[in-house]
């Protein structure tokens, strides 16, 4: 059962998997809603997470890495100013060895149920579960979203011809078609490079 329930500021997706789990390190499947947020705007829900992880813990999480977020580097290694929340959540088998298939909710802006594929870049809010866990000798914090309102949908279209510097000229036509589909490499798919999955014990229901 969850501790409590927050939600994120407005904040850019990050290889979201929203629509199919990600089976990369977990075959039951793995959804992720890590979200970038400028450091400014999310510093209070970090004190607050950074309060509950130091009650429950007995000591405060490190700044810049940890079960609930990271600081956002660009590619020379130099952090960008925004921090990304991890808010993941692992798919479970019941007692009766069922799919328990946790996939997160969506919500439109003005908060109507959708059903969509968001792209990293999309604009998004991220309600989740903080939940406090413990597994032997050790105890931590992870943020498992349980709903998204999507904000600013990038989807799954890949570059369109303006954006690859065509313009529209006299010539052939033909009907149009999804051809470009799969052309992006951000798409749901497409690794982030983060090897241990959402950095909580895999025993229990964290």
């Amino acid at each position: 059962m969850a501790d409590k329930r927050l939600s994120t500021p407005v904040g850019t997706a990050v290889y979201p998997r929203l629509k199919t789990p990600d089976t990369k390190f977990d075959e039951l499947g793995q959804y992720k809603a890590d979200v970038s947020i400028p450091l400014a705007e999310a510093q209070s829900l970090m004190d607050e997470l950074q309060a509950d992880h130091k009650r429950h813990t007995g000591k405060a999480a490190k700044k810049a890495e940890n079960t609930m977020w990271i600081m956002e580097v660009d590619d020379s290694g130099e952090e960008t100013g925004n921090v990304i929340f991890k808010i993941r959540v692992k798919n479970r088998l019941n007692r009766k060895g069922e799919l328990w298939d946790r996939r997160p909710k969506q919500f439109s802006a003005d908060l109507k149920p959708i059903d969509v594929n968001p792209w990293g870049g999309s604009k998004m809010v991220v309600s989740f579960d903080v939940y406090e866990w413990t597994a032997g000798d050790k105890k931590g914090i992870s943020l498992q979203p349980v709903g998204v309102q999507i904000i600013e949908l990038v989807s799954g279209s890949g570059p369109n011809a303006s954006s690859m510097g065509f313009a529209a000229q006299d010539g052939y036509t033909a009907p149009e078609y999804e051809g470009s589909e799969g052309m992006s490499d951000k798409s749901e798919g497409a690794d982030d490079g983060d090897s241990n999955g959402d950095d909580t014990p895999d025993n229990g229901d964290y």
